[in-house]
């Protein structure tokens, strides 16, 4: 019989009033979540299952990840290859699946009225797939293609860096993304492996199926137990994890020739032991967070050593590891020994400190997480988590987690990995990905640490009464700014967007530069303050979300860190300062959508400030007051952007557009077909996605499968600033840039029209899956988020979404035939971006 559910609280403070979280544990051993949100506009669906790359055998490496691209080629009840994905596009919705060490996850988002049908799709996949002998052949190709993209990804080498630090003997020693070699053994052998691995492992016992949307809590729970009821068990148990590493040591690593190159870093490495109890692991948690507090980003910044500090606590490895981050500046790499000894010794003292004087230990806040990653790192956790054997619990204090953790740092030394730009000194080479590395000698003498220094302080203020607020709305428009008051969903505490123009020439290096001056502001701030920065074609701007009595501190110190940025001394680049690019060059084509200015710009140049929450309306005025003294008395000069609007094609001729060629990074050849919607309204923002739905699938099945010339081919929609645009990409190992042109406008001459040509009731479904994207907003988050970004591109509105639900509303099928035209007519500006080994790295025309 089933375990009856238990109802809590949802521990995620960002959620809204009404959320619950049950969990439910079936017989056959699956372990339901089903999480409640009532304003959820979309379902979230993740099965995780407690198997991953160091589960498979050494003699197939690369098999789990072969058996994840597997589940897509056919199932039981939906035989025919590309049949999920093909049914997921069709609903609006979105699908991807990941291995990673211990587990493997497939995910997808739907419309709220699809849920059963998808619930019943997913497991289907997942639990009985064909796994067809002859499908097999052409997924090696792809991972194989995948694994050469890859190595152009310095997160690729960084992984292999690190694998020198574990024993030789240990699975993840080696790199278990697959290849050709490792894959492309004898096909019979190699089916029935796979055909093994997914009947040993794939089975009830090893299954987290989370489940978040707006329906009933009861509702979900019984949609779930029917579609995993049924789920066979028997799943062998897994080995237990074995320690990994080897003894201290500390390696250097750098990119191979021909990768972009990469910043400085510096990663401390404490591995806990095998088997934490609660206690200790809630210690561990409470020394990470504690790293965080701006003490030692302060002493490093006095020393304009880094740039970034990230400590946490990373679960996902076996076992958990405590990591503490550096990106270092030139003059940081330079004296890396006196940053490692000065981060060896605060840790240390820390530690001793937390343990003399603990307060209480409690589970870290899990807000940093949204609706779409959240549900998939719960199901991912639970997976690995009824894989894997826990401790008992015990009865320890704090003081005892505290002084046994202080003591497990003093016997067991950090591992350091340490990323160099210097190629000459690497004397050895990872196997699989040529990752250059060396294994460094200890120091032949201790380096001095610096000694700490004070972080920054946010001073509360005493805030003025305000019995007679007006209503929310714009409260003050003057020449010297424009003052939004209150709207946006109620919150418990108060928030402040500040925008100001500045030059849209060298954004990039100023927002670095300030993200780095605030580093240890921002980390001593929170968690009383969270604070984000930004900068685009429309402004730089600062957002504070907090304790209303200490936002105008904050706000102060963050702008005086803004102004020093734009000095004269401070805005010349470094020359020592490399650029860091990394991941498939499809990604990097499709972020110079976002990254590339708008064609149009907002005409009006004064700063606007919107404040809310718990902050009055006067205090809202005498702080914007007090702030915009500190900010420039002139608009900036308009810059040249770096870029020109995209033009129209000649005479209707996409091919003949002009092209930005990328600076070459790998070896594959890759380009994007951009278009730029005619305007920036909601009307055509929901064309271009419909438009971007209507020919996604087709566009890879014509690319990718047909043609075979990539393993990437997409069409994305992005927003520049709010600016709607398209990007049409392929990426390709063999093909030629004239070649992916060729196909692309063979492609949209053949078929943009047609597949957009909808009836009545596919358009309407089209139409109900975006509506189901844009509705209302989810959380208080995103209300505030998209309230803001409106306000800032001066569309005047504390509610944005009203109005895109009535540009939904007045859609009609021609309105989205009539855009699909303007592009194949040439009547929509257009640009192509290129990448090629031998790309000349300059803008080119074809």
């Amino acid at each position: 019989m089933n375990t009856p559910p238990e109802l809590a609280l949802l521990p995620f403070t960002d959620l809204p009033t009404g959320s619950r979280l049950a969990e439910r544990h079936l017989d056959n051993g699956a372990r339901l979540v089903a999480i409640e949100v009532p304003t959820a506009r979309q379902v979230r669906l993740v099965a995780a299952i407690g198997a991953g790359a160091l589960d498979e055998p050494t003699t197939h490496l690369g098999l789990a990840h072969l058996l994840e691209h597997s589940l897509f080629l056919g199932s039981d009840c939906h035989p025919q290859p590309g049949d999920f994905a093909a049914w997921v596009g069709a609903q609006g919705g979105r699908y991807n699946a990941h291995t990673d060490e211990a587990v493997t996850d497939v995910h997808l988002t739907l419309p709220p009225d699809t849920a059963e049908a998808g619930l019943e799709r997913l497991l289907d996949i997942v639990f009985r797939p064909q796994l067809a002998r002859n499908n097999i052949t052409h997924e090696i190709n792809v991972i194989e293609a995948e694994f050469q993209a890859r190595l152009a990804d310095p997160a690729l080498h960084r992984q292999a860096a690190l694998s020198r630090l574990y024993l030789p003997s240990h699975p993840a020693h080696h790199n278990h993304h697959g290849c050709r070699r490792s894959l492309d053994a004898d096909l019979d052998q190699l089916h029935k492996a796979l055909v093994h691995f997914h009947a040993s492992h794939y089975r009830a016992e090893r299954l987290s199926l989370v489940m978040l949307g707006p329906q009933p809590l009861e509702r979900q729970l019984e949609q779930m137990t029917t579609a995993a009821c049924s789920i066979a068990g028997g799943a062998e148990r897994l080995a237990e994890r074995s320690w990994r590493w080897s003894p201290p040591a500390r390696v250097q690593w750098c990119l191979p020739p021909g990768c972009a190159p990469g910043k400085p870093t510096l990663e401390l490495l404490w591995p806990l032991p095998v088997t934490l109890t609660a206690m200790q692991r809630l210690a561990h948690e409470h020394l990470a967070r504690a790293l965080g507090n701006g003490e030692l980003a302060t002493t490093l910044q006095q020393h304009t050593a880094i740039t970034e500090l990230t400590a946490r606590l990373v679960p996902e490895a076996s076992p958990s590891t405590l990591s503490l981050s550096l990106t270092l500046t030139p003059t940081g790499h330079r004296q890396v020994e006196t940053v490692l000894a000065t981060c060896q010794t605060h840790i240390r003292h820390l530690a001793r400190r937390l343990a003399t004087a603990p307060s209480p230990l409690q589970s870290p806040d899990v807000t940093q997480h949204d609706l779409d990653t959240w549900p998939r790192t719960l199901a991912c956790r639970l997976a690995v988590s009824q894989s894997t054997h826990q401790p008992p619990a015990t009865d320890e204090s704090n003081i005892e987690a505290m002084e046994q953790l202080v003591a497990w740092l003093d016997s067991e030394p950090c591992r350091v990995l340490e990323q160099s730009s210097q190629s000459t000194m690497m004397n050895d080479l990872v196997p699989e990905t040529r990752t250059p590395f060396r294994h460094c000698p200890p120091s032949e003498h201790t380096s001095m640490p610096w000694p700490p220094r004070t972080p920054p302080y946010v001073a509360e203020r005493k805030l003025l009464d305000d019995a007679s607020s007006p209503a929310p709305g714009l409260i003050e428009d003057n020449d010297a700014f424009t003052l939004w008051w209150g709207g946006g969903p109620p919150v418990a505490d108060a928030f402040y967007g500040l925008a100001w123009p500045a030059p849209v020439t060298g954004q990039p290096e100023r927002l670095a530069r300030w993200q780095q001056s605030t580093l240890s502001l921002r980390q001593t701030s929170a968690p009383r303050l969270v604070m984000t920065l930004g900068c685009d074609a429309h402004s730089d701007w600062l957002w504070v979300r907090g304790e209303a009595s200490r936002l105008e501190s904050c706000l102060t110190q963050a702008l005086a860190a803004w102004l020093s940025c734009t000095s004269t001394e401070c805005a010349r680049p470094d020359p020592e300062t490399p650029t860091a690019s990394g991941g498939l060059i499809a990604q990097r084509l499709l972020a110079c959508l976002e990254t590339q200015p708008p064609p149009v710009q907002a005409a009006d140049s004064r700063p606007l400030v919107w404040v809310g929450g718990t902050q009055s309306a006067a205090e809202a005025l005498a702080s914007c007051q007090r702030l915009m003294a500190q900010l420039p008395k002139t608009s900036p000069v308009p810059s040249t952007e770096v870029y020109p609007p995209c033009p129209l094609p000649t005479c209707g001729n996409l091919a003949a557009s002009p092209t930005h060629w990328l600076a070459p990074q790998g070896d594959d050849q890759a380009l994007m077909l951009q278009i730029d919607a005619p305007d920036d309204s909601p009307t055509s923002q929901a064309l271009f996605q419909l438009l971007a739905q209507c020919h996604d699938a087709a566009f890879q099945r014509e690319l990718r499968q047909r043609r075979g010339l990539g393993y990437v081919a997409a069409v994305r929609y992005r927003e520049a600033h709010g600016w709607p645009r398209l990007g049409y990409v392929v990426q390709s190992p063999h093909a030629d840039i004239t070649t992916l042109r060729d196909a692309v406008c063979d492609f949209l001459n053949a078929h943009c029209l047609a597949l957009a040509q909808l009836d009545v009731s596919r358009f309407a479904s089209r139409r109900a899956s975006l509506s189901a994207q844009w509705g209302p907003p989810e959380v208080h988050t995103e209300a505030l988020s998209r309230t803001w970004q409106a306000l800032r591109r001066r569309k005047g509105l504390l509610a944005p979404w009203e109005t895109q639900r009535q540009a939904l509303t007045d859609l009609t099928p021609g309105k989205l035939a009539a855009i699909a035209n303007a592009l194949v007519t040439g009547a929509l500006p257009v640009l192509w971006w290129a990448h090629s080994p031998s790309s000349p790295g300059v803008t080119d025309s074809a």
